[in-house]
């Protein structure tokens, strides 16, 4: 038996649902995919017989999120057992019950699955063709009183994307709306932060405080595209380091290759101590680190550790210029990475006036990237088609 948890009242609401499509919609913090998370386990542990799917667009990205999650909280929970497992099939066996975790991107592994149950962690990475083909895999039998559901969960950040437009109009969709308040559980300094973007950004406050459909306009990022691996070849590669706490801290590598710039996620993650950090960097490859020149002692810090460790030019207005005269190739898994850059965009006054600077929010894979590459084209040189003209206008506006 599961032993007592705590939990959230989105929890209560979704395990009352009888809704064939239950659409988990709102904003940062409200505990949308640990509510999920925990009833997967839930329906895993009570309910006989049971076939559960986690899904995500790609498996780099489920593995690092919802896969992790679900792990986590069996380990946590004190009911997983290594050798009811199967790492090779992504499958977690209980009973008679089973959870198995796939992607899109390898479609193969599901032609012949059917579920009573699936939980698709980031809903608006998905097509509408995409909704289909996993709806119709909720053909596993089920007892007369019970309901196979289907369960999406999202940021509202695209009023205009499919699932807003056509599928919460649809007969059986049932949506679950939610915001920070919802979560008990949520740490103040967050809150203070999701509170904030008032002062910065009416779209990002209906967005992640209110968990209201917003817009993407304004963006600042629209060159560039997703890549499944950096190329063997390179010509320079450093490190951007974005310091956090509350919010995380980034570490994002920056490599040249033909020409090219590559950006990958390498540590994303709260609540990390210098020390923490100092740890998590050992296990990176070695390459000169470009760190938020705000936080001198910890770069001292870090440098006394043995690392190579800079202060970034800060130049907001210039490296996003910079940035944005290449294609950036985003490496997969830059789970959140991916999800920052598509939503990054330049603030806009109380009158409506977009102003040269982005907000400040969801933006620390970019910012480290953008520490990167300012240190990368200033040593190194320009991935650009007109090097020598880049390396005029910058080399006099800035030194490292």
């Amino acid at each position: 038996m599961m032993k007592q948890v705590e939990y959230t009242p989105l929890l209560q609401k979704t395990l009352d649902s009888k809704a064939k499509t239950v659409v988990h919609v709102g904003g940062a913090g409200s505990s949308k995919s640990y509510s999920l998370a925990q009833l997967m386990i839930i329906k895993l542990v009570n309910e006989p017989d049971k076939k559960i799917g986690i899904c995500r667009k790609t498996f780099p990205a489920l593995r690092m999120t919802a896969m992790s999650l679900v792990i986590s909280l069996l380990k946590q929970y004190g009911i997983y057992n290594l050798e009811r497992h199967n790492k090779t099939s992504h499958i977690y066996e209980y009973n008679t019950s089973h959870i198995q975790f796939f992607s899109l991107d390898e479609p193969e592994k599901i032609k012949s699955s059917d579920f009573n149950y699936i939980w698709v962690e980031e809903g608006n990475e998905f097509s509408y063709e995409d909704y289909v083909v996993l709806k119709l895999r909720l053909r596993s039998p089920a007892t007369r009183n019970e309901v196979n559901q289907i369960y999406l969960s999202l940021n509202p950040i695209d009023a205009n994307h499919w699932i807003p437009q056509k599928l919460i109009k649809e007969d059986a969709v049932e949506v679950i709306h939610s915001t920070y308040k919802d979560n008990p559980f949520l740490d103040r300094e967050y809150i203070k932060i999701l509170l904030d973007l008032i002062n910065q950004d009416e779209n990002y406050y209906r967005v992640y405080a209110l968990g209201e459909w917003g817009k993407l306009e304004h963006l600042i990022y629209r060159n560039y595209k997703i890549v499944n691996d950096l190329p063997q070849e390179r010509q320079a590669m450093v490190y951007g380091l974005d310091f956090g706490y509350t919010n995380p801290t980034a570490l994002t590598k920056v490599t040249m290759s033909n020409q090219q710039l590559y950006w990958e996620e390498r540590i994303y993650r709260a609540y990390l101590t210098n020390a923490d950090l100092i740890e998590l960097l050992s296990h990176e490859e070695r390459g000169d680190i470009y760190a938020d020149s705000s936080e001198p002692q910890r770069i001292e810090e870090i440098r006394r550790a043995g690392y190579n460790i800079y202060p970034a030019n800060k130049d907001v207005k210039l490296g996003i210029d910079v940035c944005k005269r290449q294609t950036l190739q985003i490496v997969v898994p830059s789970v959140n990475g991916i999800k920052e850059i598509a939503g990054y965009q330049y603030k806009k006054d109380k009158d409506g006036n977009v102003l040269e600077e982005p907000v400040k929010f969801n933006d620390h894979f970019c910012d480290a990237g953008r520490y990167g590459t300012m240190g990368l084209i200033n040593r190194f040189g320009f991935a650009t088609a007109r090097p020598e003209a880049m390396k005029s206008s910058v080399a006099h506006s800035f030194r490292v």
